[in-house]
């Protein structure tokens, strides 16, 4: 069973109280945390994960749909960019929510029905986006990545051509076996793009091809920084919080 990490943010305390307690009831999330603030959750997004947030709209300072557009604002800072649920008491903020591409939104007073319905519709999409995507398992890719530049389009095998894609003073640049290509995709698009096809993310500005890596060399803190091939001079690091898969696909002990 998939373990729905969640977070609930609300600045009312009985309102946070009652949602944590419905959601503890229900036997597949795992609530990891609270919050009073949208500002104290975009924080805990900087060094931790959740599945999906209940946001409550209605806060002081940073309300609900501030801190979510802040929050997908700063995509590349983050880990993982959440499911997003936003309650409220009142209806007339479900046009401006849904705007934001939000995955549900539901209405105080909570209903334990409502909430495990919701709950169910994430368990699915979770299931679905992660039957495909196992630590360790690398699967070959089964389409070419085409990246446009200014006077035509390059059709690349990702395996064979990619070697790793870099974030750097807002851009992304493609390093592959033909030169260094650069793309207005954004990171985790990409990262998308190549699930399943042997790239791994090694932090918040590198995603690598598994294959060409050609040394591993131990750096501070018991982190690597990865030697790629046809690009030995690019140091690429791996933070802690890859650090647990990227031995695990790996394989090392």
């Amino acid at each position: 069973m998939i373990k729905i990490r969640t977070a609930v943010v609300d600045d009312e305390m009985p309102a946070r109280n009652e949602l944590t307690s419905i959601l503890q009831e229900i036997e597949e999330v795992e609530v990891v945390a609270e919050f009073s603030t949208g500002k104290s959750f975009l924080e805990f997004l900087k060094s931790d994960t959740v599945d999906v947030v209940f946001m409550d709209i209605e806060m002081p300072v940073m309300n609900g749909i501030e801190t979510v557009q802040t929050m997908e604002r700063m995509s590349d800072d983050i880990l993982n960019v959440p499911q997003v649920v936003f309650s409220t008491g009142f209806a007339q903020f479900a046009i401006q929510a849904f705007d934001l591409a939000v995955f549900d939104y539901i209405l105080k007073p909570y209903k334990d029905e409502r909430i495990r319905k919701t709950i169910s519709r994430i368990r699915q999409n979770l299931e679905e986006h992660s039957k495909n995507k196992q630590v360790g398992e690398i699967i070959k890719a089964k389409n070419n990545f085409v990246i446009a530049t200014d006077n035509k389009f390059i059709v690349l095998k990702p395996e064979e051509e990619i070697v790793l894609i870099k974030t750097l003073q807002g851009k992304l640049l493609f390093y592959t076996t033909r030169g260094i290509l650069e793309s207005k995709l954004l990171l985790k698009d990409v990262e998308t793009r190549l699930s399943g096809s042997g790239f791994f993310r090694t932090n918040k500005s590198f995603l690598v091809n598994i294959n060409m890596v050609k040394e591993i060399e131990p750096w501070f803190n018991d982190t690597f920084v990865l030697i790629m091939r046809h690009y030995e001079k690019e140091e690429v690091p791996v933070s802690r919080h890859y650090l647990k898969d990227f031995k695990s696909i790996m394989g090392i002990v």
